[in-house]
Parts: C-alpha cells; structure tokens; sequence
C-alpha cells in the first residue's frame, strides 16, 4: 500500500526517546520501510527495531553508508527499493493519535480517489477544511480533496497563506515525490545565516524572501545550481511554501484531512496550543523521579484551608517547548492531595515532589494547609 522512509538525524537521548515511543505506534503502516539512521544514537535506534519486531528482516531494509551530507540524494538512493507509488515520510517527533487501522483507511482512501499529497500532522494549520469551499473540493471518506494547479496559486497565496505543497509531515505520491527530489539534485549552495537574517529582517520579510529565492533559482537553474536555506544534511529543503512552490511541480491533487490523525510534541508551528505538550498530552508521567533540590529562595508560599482545592496547568507561551516544564511542591504544615487524570497521591508535612507542570492538575487540602510552590519553566 506505502512505503515509509525513516531517513533521521538521532544524536540525542532525548530525540532517541522519541523515536522509540514514536515508531512503534506507526510500524505497521508499511511492509516496505526503507531505513537509514544517522547519528550518534544510529546503533541503539537500529538495535531497538530490530528487538522489538519479529517480522524485521520482511519488513525492513536497512541502509548503510549513504550520502550524510545530502539528505535528498540519499533518500532518492532508497527510493530505489520502493515497493508502492505511495510514500510516507516517518518523523520521530509526531505521534499517531488515532489507531493504526484509522490511518491506514486514510491512506487507502487517499489512493482510491488518486490524491497526490497530504499533510498528516499540524491539523488545521495551512488548509483546515472550513477553510476551502471556495476550491469547491471533492469530498472522500476522509478528506477534502482538490486540484492545485498554478491559476490557484494567487488565490491561496490570499487565502491560506500558511499552507504548504509539500510538507515533510506528509504521504505522497511516488511521482510527486520524486520530483520534489529530483530540484535538488543540483550543484547546492546554502545561504549563509548571516546574510539570510539581514535580508529577512531588513530588506525581505517573509513571504518576500520566499519569492526572492524562487526567482534567484529559476535564473541561475540554467547552470544547474541552486541555493537553499536549509544544510543539505536535512530535508527541509524539499518543503514547499506558496511562496517556493515550483510550479514545475503543478498540478497536483492534495487533500485537506477532515480528522487530526497526528500530532507533534514539542511545536506549535504557529497554532498556540497544538502540540502536545501545550495540550498536557505529553509527557504520560505526570510525577517526576528527581532528587533535585528546587531554588528554595525562589518560588511563592500558598495557603489553602482545608476542604479548599485549586486548579493548575502551565506552559510557556512560546513557539516550540524544548524543555518539560516543572514544579516542586513542598509541605511545610498540612496535608495536600495532588492530583492529574492518572495520578493521585498524598503529601504530608515536611514532604514534597517534584511534577510535570503542563499536565493538567489539581491541590486539595485535606486539612489547613501551607505549602511552598517553586515552578522551573525550562527556558534558559
């Protein structure tokens, strides 16, 4: 039915922890996995598939030795042990919300009604259902599906500004993807930081900047160079904005998905609230195992009288939550009962602990009770 390409960067425990609560979930999408691991963490990731499946050796192909600095070129070398014309790009940072049987219909239903692209996680950001009449979409079991040709471009640019033609959160047709492939097999040459911050903070703010790219790519295609933003280690590159769409590309069938299947962690891709972590849907643990000793200088003494209960939940305010936030609760008179959706228990006098602070939660005071409250938001 697809074939899936793990083709990841895991050079953190952090992103390999990931990776080994993501995988699992979506494993049986696809009999036709093509992986290639890169990084410190390679062995480990590698070792963790092939222990946790019986089925690893029919299911899997294992890449070595490909291009670590072209993640275009050695995706387009995996693509050669594809199976199907369908393509699902594996991100270890997206978690399946939905049962894998759900995910599968969407995907057949995608290739029933011959769609080209859709985005399966960041739901409702770039092309929301409600937000499409006006392409007058077909609709299928599970999606809203139109063609996207090069007279929609100037209408979407108006109207949904933040949707993408290609998304790495994404399944695809083979043919499509290839093509997105295929622009960057060019000579490449990144845009040095420096002159990308002046130019997209001084004299092109986005979406300019976009457009100045495209243009400066058309001309120079002819010596076959193109330059990108991104290191050609990563895949960003092939991420299509309407503003860097080659029209090239067009047309093609996308779908708008009419459920949240996925969604991501840490990033709320300009949608506050939508990852997980904003949403207290991650991590599952609510009580955190730490000796740590809590800046007690810091932090604010609360007084709940008994019977009295409050309610609790944070999370900064910013775009991407790269670290937990946390809080210490210590009793210094009193007993206070902590409570999440899967987690209950007791502090008494002279006791504390430390909690995820963006689960949601809540403190009741079985008697009169004083306690000293200290919140780690992570950020630096």
């Amino acid at each position: 039915m697809v074939t899936a390409i793990c083709n990841i960067y895991i050079n953190s425990e952090a992103k390999l922890g990931l990776f080994k609560e993501t995988f699992p979930f979506v494993y049986p999408i696809s009999d036709n996995w093509l992986v290639y691991i890169r990084g410190k963490f390679k062995q480990e990731a590698i070792e963790h598939i092939r222990s946790s499946f019986n089925d690893v050796e029919d299911r899997c192909i294992f890449f070595e030795s490909l291009y670590d600095d072209d993640w275009a070129k050695s995706t387009t070398r995996m693509l050669e042990k594809s199976k199907y014309d369908y393509i699902y790009v594996f991100l270890e940072d997206h978690f399946l919300l939905k049962p894998i049987d759900h995910f599968k219909k969407v995907i057949r239903d995608m290739i029933k009604n011959n769609i080209d692209y859709f985005q399966y996680s960041f739901f409702n950001i770039g092309l929301p259902i409600y937000s499409i009449e006006h392409l007058y979409p077909d609709v299928t079991d599970y999606l809203c599906a139109f063609e996207f040709d090069s007279e929609k471009l100037p209408v979407l640019r108006k109207t949904n500004k933040a949707f993408y033609p290609y998304s790495l959160t994404s399944v695809s047709s083979k043919k499509y993807f290839n093509h997105l492939l295929s622009i960057e097999n060019k000579y490449i040459i990144k845009v040095p930081i420096l002159i990308q911050a002046l130019m997209e903070n001084i004299f092109f703010f986005y979406p300019r900047n976009r457009v100045f790219w495209l243009t400066i790519n058309k001309l120079f295609s002819i010596i076959n160079i193109r330059f990108v933003i991104y290191p050609r280690a990563t895949p960003f590159n092939l991420e299509k904005s309407l503003f860097d769409c080659d029209e090239e590309l067009l047309p093609i069938k996308v779908g708008g998905l009419k459920e949240e299947i996925f969604a991501n962690w840490d990033d709320d891709n300009k949608l506050s609230n939508s990852s997980l972590i904003k949403r207290g849907l991650y991590p599952k643990y609510f009580r955190i195992d730490s000796q740590e000793k809590p800046k007690i200088n810091e932090g604010r003494e609360y007084i709940l009288n008994q019977g009295q209960n409050s309610n609790h939940q944070y999370c900064p305010d910013v775009s991407r939550v790269m670290k937990i936030p946390k809080k210490h609760i210590y009793v210094k008179k009193g007993t206070l009962k902590i409570s999440s959706e899967n987690e209950s228990f007791i502090l008494n006098s002279g006791q504390s602990v430390w909690v995820t602070a963006n689960i949601p939660h809540s403190f009741f005071a079985c008697e009169d009770c004083v306690f000293h409250l200290y919140l780690d938001s992570g950020l630096q």
